[in-house]
Order: structure tokens, then C-alpha cells, then sequence
């Protein structure tokens, strides 16, 4: 038993049949035959490649993880083949986008970015119990030693979002901060690293949604964030507090807030209905 506990995966894919479970009576079984191919298709990818690669056989847990991530975010109403085609994509680009031997992008989402940059909806049907998702999460974090990824994405989300009038906790996606955004290999160790790597993605979310409606926030902003994770594994942490300190000696931080807090704010930018609206789809979908 503490052998299966230590692998975190473990207890991803266990979150996923829960969820599901949950799920299968809010929804048409339509939604649960649909994640089910998704992670059915990734796992078959990931063996035939590793077997082409590396000349051998490994239970895929890491695709089964990004094929339901895939399938349970695209919006299951779409054709089969978006659901092949993107399921394929996250796995391909793991082994095909490297960096010093390592993928750089977290393959779910690199396929997910590409899917609301094309202008696919996304609509997070998989989220079908945030109490599970947070408890299960905070022990993944924990475990991981990821809750400085959490601390910084969400002092920064729900401090952007909160000067705008807006409650975070309403668009807020659990399952992006306790899953996608702490995805071991994509987003860095160490304390500074793992705060700077969410503040970025936190940060990111927020310019998204102002200025960029059109696209997941969540999704582009974990992108981001990735890209950024090749030049933060090159910093030495103490060149990374030096950073940290000369940001909060010239206030850089106080003069973004200064800039977002003026007239201009979220709700002159989409308007009172759309802030409304976005709030419906993120708790209507839960």
C-alpha cells in the first residue's frame, strides 16, 4: 500500500475514477465513454511509442493522467476525430518537444493550449467535485513539496483578480492548481523556483482574461509558465532572491496593481454580463 501511496500518479488516476464516478450521474454517459477513449487512446500512443523509442513495455500512468486531463476539458459534444487528434498531440509532443532530455511543455496542456488557440471550446466537465479535488490536491502538493506552485499562482490570481472587483474563487479552477499546474516534470523544484514558476502562471491567468478573453485562461497561462521553467532551472536561487528583492524594493508589484485598478477595470473590459456569465460557466460546471 505504501508503495502505491508514494506514486503520486496513483492517486491522480484514483482521483479520476472518483470524479468520473461522481460525474456519471450529472451527465449524459456519453461524457464518461468519451474521457474513457481519450485515455484509452493516449495509453495505446505512449506504448507504441516507448516500444519504437526504448524497445520495451511500461504501464503508461502518465498518459492515462493526460489523456483524461485531454478528453475531460474539450467539450465532449465535439466530433471523435478533435478527441484522436488532440489525445495524440499531447502524447507526441512529450517525446518530440525536449529540452536537455526532458519534455518542456506539461503534454495535456500543450495539446489543450493548442486546441483553445484554434478556437475549440473548453469546458472542464471533469471538475465534478472541488471538495474531493482540494482534498486530494493539498495532500499531492504537499507530498510533492509543490505548495510554493500554489502559493505563488494564487497570491497573485486572487490578488489581480480581487483589486478588480472580482471574486477569484468564482472562476478559480481546483483542478488546474492541484493537477495540471504542479505536474512534476514540467514545473521545476525549490522554493523560489516553484513561487516564481506560479506567480508567473497567476500573473499570466490574469492578463489572459483581460486582455485575451477569447482563450482559457488556465491553459495559456500554464504554457506560459512552462516556457518560462527552461530559464528558471538556469538561475541559481540566490540570483533568483536577488530578483525577488529587486522587485519588491522598486514596488514593480504595486505599480501593476496601480495599473489594473484604475477605471479601466474587468468589468468595463467585458462588461457586466460577461463577467457574469464566465462566473455562471466556471460554477455551473462544477
Amino acid at each position: 500500500m505504501k508503495k502505491i501511496l508514494n506514486d503520486k500518479r496513483n492517486l491522480v488516476i484514483a482521483l479520476f475514477f472518483i470524479l468520473l464516478f461522481i460525474k456519471s450521474f450529472q451527465t449524459d454517459f456519453l461524457f464518461i465513454i468519451w474521457v474513457l477513449a481519450g485515455a484509452f487512446i493516449t495509453c495505446f500512443a505512449d506504448m507504441f511509442l516507448v516500444k519504437i523509442l526504448k524497445k520495451k513495455y511500461t504501464f503508461p500512468k502518465s498518459a492515462i493522467i493526460s489523456g483524461v486531463i485531454v478528453a475531460g476539458i474539450l467539450d465532449y459534444h465535439q466530433t471523435w476525430f478533435v478527441l484522436v487528434i488532440f489525445s495524440l498531440v499531447s502524447i507526441f509532443s512529450k517525446y518530440l518537444i525536449k529540452y536537455n532530455s526532458r519534455h518542456i511543455f506539461n503534454p495535456a496542456n500543450f495539446s489543450l493550449a493548442i486546441a483553445t488557440l484554434c478556437g475549440l471550446p473548453l469546458t472542464w466537465n471533469i471538475e465534478a467535485n472541488i471538495y474531493i479535488i482540494i482534498a486530494c490536491g493539498i495532500y499531492i502538493a504537499y507530498t510533492l513539496k509543490k505548495m510554493p506552485h500554489l502559493c505563488g499562482f494564487l497570491v497573485f490570481f486572487a490578488g489581480l483578480f480581487a483589486v478588480q472587483g472580482v471574486n477569484p474563487l468564482l472562476l478559480i479552477s481546483w483542478l488546474f492548481i492541484f493537477v495540471m499546474l504542479i505536474e512534476p516534470k514540467t514545473s521545476g523544484y525549490g522554493i523560489l523556483r516553484g513561487f516564481i514558476f506560479g506567480s508567473i502562471s497567476g500573473v499570466s491567468a490574469f492578463l489572459i482574461f483581460k486582455f485575451f478573453p477569447q482563450y482559457d485562461l488556465f491553459i495559456i497561462s500554464l504554457f506560459i509558465a512552462n516556457l518560462f521553467n527552461i530559464l528558471l532551472e538556469k538561475i541559481k536561487p540566490e540570483s533568483l532572491s536577488h530578483i525577488l528583492k529587486f522587485f519588491y524594493k522598486s514596488k514593480v508589484i504595486g505599480l501593476i496593481v496601480k495599473l489594473f485598478s484604475g477605471p479601466d477595470n474587468l468589468a468595463k473590459t467585458h462588461g457586466k454580463s460577461g463577467i457574469l456569465q464566465i462566473q455562471k460557466w466556471r460554477v455551473l460546471l462544477r
